[in-house]
């Protein structure tokens, strides 16, 4: 479904009324007079260079911020703090710095009991609507909604009304969109944003499937009028009615009208979008050949959005704020259990006094069992609630291994999949960390025999078309090594066997071998793996994702990592380790 927001377009609608474009700006800048005025145009002209992408933005919103301060003026200064905040959101992606900036004009606003908060709450709003955070977007449209009915702004309950209803029905709440965008039809206010809102209330009807409704809707969203900036690309909403109900009355001027569309279009998603459309009515009426020419040209611009899709910082934003929520919770209750603490030792030192003083002797017996009884039952508690984060760790690798085992069934490229396939070994290798660490009774620390050798069985089965002609034998001595050494241990031991299947066979007759050792020589760790594979002569090249993940494991361990090789004679790989913690 289309969605569509309305960003506050603030200082043009509050200060300059005339031709917003730069050149004219900047000369009205030189001659007004009022400096209120003039603020309102720093704004103007920091907004028009948002739009070009320019950083010139920056410099004109501080501007304004620096001569709204000197008068004393506090919207101008909140105004100024909102558009260097869509500089950051739209030009830079920075949605965290956006962030900081908005909620500071929200200061401002609420020290000088100023209704503009509500506006700023509004673009908060179509940050996190336009990162489809529908439940924050939800949460700011309905404070500066509430706001809006309070200053009775007309204006601004319209956009937040039609904005909830795109959200509702993206998260497929029909009714209570469809009663939303009705509610934002009767305010007979800015009636060019009714357009939108029927291209998005007709496609609405699309997805109930109740396409004689949306019909209606749809052909106004797309009348050719100076108010309706929207009509062609609203066009595509009208092809997917069509083409459900079979209907190619008219379509004829409409598809040569999207057509058209597409040409001038400079957004990668509407002409994606568009084209989809575009094909599936041809191949509703049986034309092929421009169905799938449209197919085509579809799946090359979905390939081109996927290459310039942004990163998804507002998610971290969320998360670190969500992160430091719960540190706040967490150091509340550690104080709390301080108090009890200390509470609970008073108790027992008094109680242990009194009962000196009556029955020294059975005091003392009886003192030093419940001692003990409660560092058992604490201990016991300790190690359940250990082996509950070890095994809600390994519950949380494992959504992660199938999380990439489900996006590489997804993707075509070779090179992609075999990435994410990777990414998937590793995960696997940390999962069985834990999972030891779950099932056994020593909490701390993971026995290198039987974990090396799991890794290595694992590792054979994921790669089994190429490892079914390879034998491999393992001499590990039984360490338990903490889980600081055996964690960066078993990643690099699993790069090293996935090189070997990957590389080391390729051309070889003779049945592959792979010997893996591990043993404690004087004061170092020492690991080695070696095959009969074709070898290889030179250095090992560093440009691979591997070796710089092995090189910085080793870093970690001050660990030595060396290859061995010569063509056709195999290759050894030796890693020494120096920093270690043998646990027994």
């Amino acid at each position: 479904m289309k969605t569509f927001f309305w960003a506050v377009i603030f200082s043009c609608s509050l200060f300059s009324q005339e031709s917003n474009d730069i050149h004219s700006l900047r000369k009205r800048i030189d001659t007004v007079q009022d400096q209120k005025i003039k603020v309102g145009l720093f704004t103007d002209l920091a907004w028009e260079y948002i739009n070009q992408e320019s950083d010139s933005a920056i410099y004109f919103s501080e501007a304004a911020k620096k001569l709204a301060s000197s008068l004393s003026y506090p919207l101008g200064e909140a105004i100024s703090l909102e558009t260097k905040g869509l500089y950051y959101e739209i030009v830079k992606g920075n949605y965290e710095e956006a962030s900081k900036l908005y909620f500071k004009a929200i200061k401002i606003c609420d020290e000088n009991e100023l209704t503009y908060s509500s506006s700023i709450y509004h673009t908060l709003g179509v940050m996190f609507h336009t990162s489809d955070n529908y439940e924050k977007a939800l949460e700011y449209y309905q404070i500066a909604y509430d706001s809006a009915v309070k200053n009775s702004d007309l204006v601004l309950q319209k956009k937040c009304l039609a904005n909830m209803a795109s959200i509702n029905s993206s998260l497929h709440k029909y009714d209570t969109a469809e009663e939303l965008f009705v509610q934002s039809l009767m305010l007979e206010v800015r009636n060019e944003m009714n357009y939108d809102i029927y291209a998005n209330l007709g496609n609405l009807y699309i997805r109930k499937k109740e396409y004689d409704k949306a019909i209606p809707l749809l052909e106004k969203a797309t009348l050719q009028t100076p108010e309706n900036t929207e009509s062609e690309g609203n066009l595509r909403f009208l092809i997917d009615a069509k083409t459900a109900l079979k209907d190619s009355t008219g379509m004829k001027l409409i598809i040569e009208r999207a057509k058209k569309a597409l040409e001038s279009s400079s957004s990668l998603r509407e002409r994606s979008i568009m084209t989809m459309s575009i094909s599936n009515y041809y191949r509703q009426f049986k034309d092929f050949e421009n169905a799938l020419k449209y197919r085509d040209e579809y799946l090359k611009l979905y390939e081109d959005i996927k290459e310039k899709q942004r990163d998804e910082t507002v998610y971290e934003l969320e998360a670190k704020y969500q992160t430091e929520r719960t540190k706040e919770a967490l150091e509340k209750e550690k104080k709390q259990q301080k108090i009890y603490l200390v509470l609970f030792i008073i108790g027992l030192i008094l109680s242990g006094l009194l009962a000196i003083l009556f029955y020294k002797n059975w005091s003392k017996k009886t003192q030093l069992s419940n001692q003990k009884k409660l560092l058992e039952a604490t201990l016991d508690e300790k190690n359940i609630l250990l082996k509950e984060i070890h095994h809600r760790v390994k519950n949380s690798f494992q959504i992660v291994s199938s999380l990439l085992y489900l996006q590489s069934e997804n993707l075509k490229d070779s090179q992609a999949k075999l990435a994410i396939k990777e990414a998937e070994n590793r995960v696997r290798s940390m999962v069985l960390i834990h999972q030891k660490l779950y099932n056994r009774d020593e909490l701390v620390g993971i026995n290198t025999k039987e974990y090396f050798g799991d890794l290595v069985k694992d590792i054979f089965q994921s790669h089994q078309l190429k490892s079914e002609s390879i034998d491999y034998q393992l001499n590990i001595e039984p360490y338990i090594l903490d889980i600081e050494t055996i964690t960066p241990l078993g990643l690099i031991l699993n790069e090293l066997i996935i090189n070997t299947l990957k590389h080391a066979f390729e051309g070889i007759d003779e049945k592959g071998k792979l010997n893996v050792n591990f043993d404690k020589e004087k004061d170092c760790l020492v690991l080695k793996v070696k095959d009969n594979g074709k070898g290889f002569e030179g250095e090992v090249k560093n440009t691979s994702f591997g070796i710089k993940l092995m090189k910085a494991l080793s870093k970690k361990l001050k660990a030595n990592l060396e290859y061995h090789s010569n063509t056709n004679k195999g290759t050894e790989v030796i890693l020494t380790i120096r920093k270690f913690n043998i646990i027994s």
